[in-house]
C-alpha cells in the first residue's frame, strides 16, 4: 500500500467528505443523500459537533476514503457509545487495509473517551460490509432498529405541546 495519512476533517474537506457520501450511497443504489458542505461544517465541526469525521489521503493529498462517527450514551450501562455511521473507501484503494485503518482511528478516539461499545450501522443487504465487520470482531446485535421520519416526529411532537 502506498503511504496513507489519516487524520481528522477540517472545514477544508466539506466538499470531499460530501462527494465521498454521495459516491458511497451511489454504489448502494441509494437516492442521492442531503448532505451538503454547509452541514459538515454545522455538524462536524466544534466542539459541540455532534459528527467526528476521519479522512484517508495519499502522500500527495488526495482523498482516499473516510470514516464518520456519532457520540452517544448507554443508559442501561451507564456508558459513552459511539456509532459508526459511515466507512468508505475509494474503490481503487479497497483491499489494502485502508478500511481497517480508518476503523482503528474511530476505535482510537472511542477509546480516548472512554468508549466500551462500538456500534456499526450497514445495511443488511451489504454483504461485503458484514464480511467485514465479522472480521474485526463485531458481532450482529439482536436489537431492531426503528425509524420515526419527519411527518412522524412531528405529529409526536404536537403532542408535547
Amino acid at each position: 500500500m502506498s503511504q496513507i495519512r489519516i487524520r481528522r476533517a477540517n472545514a477544508n474537506d466539506a466538499d470531499t467528505v460530501c462527494r465521498f457520501v454521495a459516491e458511497a450511497a451511489g454504489e448502494e443504489a441509494l437516492p442521492p443523500p442531503a448532505m451538503s458542505a454547509d452541514l459538515f461544517r454545522r455538524d462536524a465541526l466544534g466542539a459541540a459537533a455532534p459528527l467526528e469525521v476521519w479522512i484517508a489521503e495519499d502522500i500527495a493529498g488526495h482523498g482516499c476514503g473516510q470514516a464518520i462517527a456519532c457520540r452517544g450514551y448507554d443508559l442501561q450501562h451507564a456508558m459513552p457509545t459511539m456509532e459508526l455511521l459511515h466507512l468508505y473507501v475509494r474503490p481503487e484503494h479497497r483491499r489494502d487495509g485502508l478500511a481497517r485503518m480508518l476503523i482503528a482511528e474511530v476505535a482510537n478516539r472511542a477509546m480516548d473517551l472512554g468508549v466500551r461499545e462500538l456500534t456499526i450501522t450497514t445495511g443488511v443487504d451489504n454483504a461485503v460490509a458484514r464480511r467485514f465487520f465479522a472480521a474485526i470482531g463485531a458481532r450482529e446485535d439482536r436489537l431492531a432498529r426503528y425509524l420515526i421520519e419527519p411527518d412522524g416526529i412531528e405529529w409526536l411532537a404536537a403532542e408535547a405541546q
